[in-house]
């Protein structure tokens, strides 16, 4: 009897001893908060948007990281790594750009209508607290930032403001 509750309690050591061993941290797309979409797709596999097709004009501009990938989250396209965007985000929102990015942790994909590009993120567990939207005008090349800070929205824009229907807000 005494072999059996020595042998059951070296189990339980063991045991302990092994689901207590430190873990290691890895940072991937799917151990990250984020708001999952599941947004419908054409034949090809690619997903389907109320977007209309902007025609090239020839400048790298309107053919950046964000029209080039709707439908995808701005962590997998790694966005605040895209020099030419982020150059112009600091420029746009000045001092908030930190915090803007440091607050970008739950996330929605880029959505688009009628050549109007739309990104949303917020901060982790807070997002009525801390959320940011990206607007951007291909046509125009432009962009808009909106920050709310528990109700108060703050605006920001490039070359002016950009017109957003309630279809692409509510997106």
């Amino acid at each position: 009897m005494n072999k059996l509750i020595a042998g059951v309690f070296a189990l339980s050591l063991l045991t302990t001893a092994v689901s207590c061993k430190k873990e290691t941290k890895t940072e991937s797309s799917a151990s990250r908060d984020t708001l999952a979409t599941v947004m419908p797709k054409d034949s090809t596999g690619i997903p389907k948007t109320d977007s209309v097709a902007v025609p090239s004009q020839g400048t790298a501009s309107t053919d950046n990281i964000i029209t080039k990938n709707v439908g995808k989250y701005p962590h997998d396209i790694k966005l605040f790594e895209d020099k030419s965007l982020t150059e112009r985000l600091k420029k746009v929102v000045g001092s908030e750009y930190a915090e803007m990015v440091k607050f970008f942790n739950v996330e929605s994909p880029v959505v688009s209508e009628n050549g109007i590009y739309k990104l949303n993120g917020c901060k982790q567990h807070d997002c009525p607290g801390y959320s940011t939207s990206i607007y951007y005008d291909a046509k125009n090349d432009n962009l808009n930032v909106a920050i709310d800070k528990n109700g108060k929205v703050s605006d920001f824009a490039e070359k002016g403001k950009i017109t957003v229907s309630e279809t692409l807000k509510a997106k």
